[in-house]
């Protein structure tokens, strides 16, 4: 009986590993669904229990009184759901069509929803988010982040900011939303950067692109060191515009290889399973090869 040699047994094993990978990337990859969104004015300040009412009627055909008609427990605050959410109105499931299977009520749901452009992403029409939503957001349309969650920093100016927009300018600023104090530490730290005073930190646009953001005008140039005031901070950097050896990947997520003991791949580990291929810039517990 013949037996294929060591070096033709890795490389088969390498085209084996690679094979299998690409159909796992092509079965997961998600498809892009473009879609004409309507446009949603910005929740108003204020409007009459008629405009209220009609920002809501559809929607309330649907969500019964099992669920609270608004978040506003003061009577004063007169707010729709689309005011909040978007999403169409005028849309109205018909007595006696709330079957979930049906095709009446899938059609007037889509209808009245916002709809992801990366469906297989959200598990659609499950109403259940997925696990690691934070990069997804990104790519997602602005209409549908405002219609899951209209608190998004992303476009809560244009849902609540009538009302509470210094609340929220102050929130997009906080530690909390930009881990300027994470990224700042490790930046000088590690010696990435050669700043002590803080100067990187996350915040995105509508659109979802790395946004800097600029701190309140403070007249006193000395309040800036006595409060640790910082007049902006900026998006992170991409690791392919800045040094190889970018300490920021390995904070990035990990975990692809199983007791990962050879830095070589493509070689079997220890155990007599394949090493599997990190992904790029993802490395399990040191830098990734590259």
């Amino acid at each position: 009986m013949n037996y294929l040699k060591p070096s033709t047994l890795r490389l088969f094993s390498m085209i084996v590993v690679l094979v299998y990978a690409g159909l796992a990337w092509s079965a997961g990859g998600s498809q892009k669904v473009e879609r004409d969104y309507v446009f949603t004015p910005s929740a108003p300040a204020s409007q009459t229990q008629a405009q209220m009412d009609e920002k809501s009627a559809g929607c309330q055909s649907c969500h019964t009184k099992t669920d609270k008609s608004t978040m506003h427990a003061n009577p004063a605050v007169k707010l729709g759901c689309t005011d909040c959410h978007g999403g169409d109105a005028t849309v109205h499931l018909n007595a006696g069509a709330h079957d979930k299977n049906s095709v009446l009520y899938k059609k007037a749901m889509e209808a009245a929803h916002v709809l992801p452009q990366y469906p297989d992403d959200w598990h659609y029409p499950s109403s259940a988010n997925p696990k690691q939503t934070y990069t997804l957001l990104n790519r997602e349309s602005p209409e549908f982040i405002r219609f899951i969650n209209p608190s998004d920093y992303r476009i809560a100016e244009e849902a609540c900011g009538a009302c509470h927009l210094p609340t929220i300018e102050a929130a997009k600023r906080s530690l909390m939303a930009t881990s300027t104090m994470l990224w700042g530490g490790a930046a000088y730290n590690n010696g990435i950067l050669p700043y002590k005073r803080y100067n990187l930190g996350e915040s995105y646009t509508r659109e979802g692109e790395p946004a800097a953001i600029k701190g309140p005008v403070v007249p006193d140039p000395e309040a800036l060191l006595q409060h640790s005031i910082l007049p902006e901070v900026f998006p992170l950097p991409a690791w392919e515009t800045i040094k190889p050896g970018d300490i920021f990947r390995v904070f990035e997520r990990g975990g692809r290889n199983i007791t990962n003991l050879f830095p070589e791949t493509g070689l079997p580990n220890s155990l007599g399973q394949l090493q599997r291929i990190e992904e790029p810039g993802k490395p399990d517990i040191r830098q990734s090869n590259r």
